[in-house]
Parts: C-alpha cells; sequence; structure tokens
C-alpha cells in the first residue's frame, strides 16, 4: 500500500482517494472552508456534554419487576431465539410500542 500524502491534496483528490460519502465530503469542505472554530472553554463545554450524555442514559434504563414464571419464560425464550435476555425484552417492548404486538381476543 502506498503511503498517500494526504497535506499537498486537494479537496477532489482526498474525496476520491478516501472514498467519503457526500455527508463526508459536505464536511471535508465546511473543515477546508475554516467554518469551524476553537471553543474557548473547551473542559468546561466536555464535562457539560458528559454530564448530559450520562444524564440521557440514565433515563434510557428501565428496572421492571416481574414474577419468577414470566422471568423463566423470557430467559428460556430468549435462549430458544440465541438472544440476550436484555435485547429480546428490548425487541418485545419494541415491537408492542409499534403495534406490531397485540393481545389475543
Amino acid at each position: 500500500m502506498t503511503n498517500l500524502n494526504f497535506d499537498n491534496m486537494n479537496i477532489d483528490e482526498l474525496t476520491i482517494s478516501l472514498q467519503l460519502d457526500q455527508e463526508e465530503q459536505d464536511l471535508l469542505e465546511s473543515i477546508e472552508n475554516d467554518e469551524w472554530v476553537s471553543i474557548p472553554n473547551e473542559k468546561e463545554e466536555m464535562k457539560h456534554f458528559q454530564e448530559m450524555a450520562i444524564s440521557q442514559m440514565s433515563r434510557q434504563k428501565i428496572e421492571v419487576q416481574m414474577s419468577i414464571q414470566d422471568t423463566d419464560k423470557i430467559y428460556g425464550l430468549a435462549n430458544q431465539l440465541g438472544k440476550s435476555v436484555s435485547s429480546f425484552a428490548q425487541d418485545i417492548l419494541h415491537k408492542y410500542l409499534k403495534g406490531e404486538l397485540v393481545e389475543k381476543t
């Protein structure tokens, strides 16, 4: 593999050599056109966004109390399907919320 000298390439050459998609091309062009600026308080901003991410992640966690019979069934079905219990439970809830799972009448 040849070593490419990216510093001497124009945007079109970079796009071709790196096989960039449209979004990546737009970002590269934006950077090359000096449309980005550094923020003065980088550490504070990083801390702020980390706190936001932690807060968002904690809101995504739901704990459910279930009977031993129900949990046994969920573990058994997940095992049959070769899925983790959390992945299986997530699939069931997602399908239910989309209206794909309904009560039998």
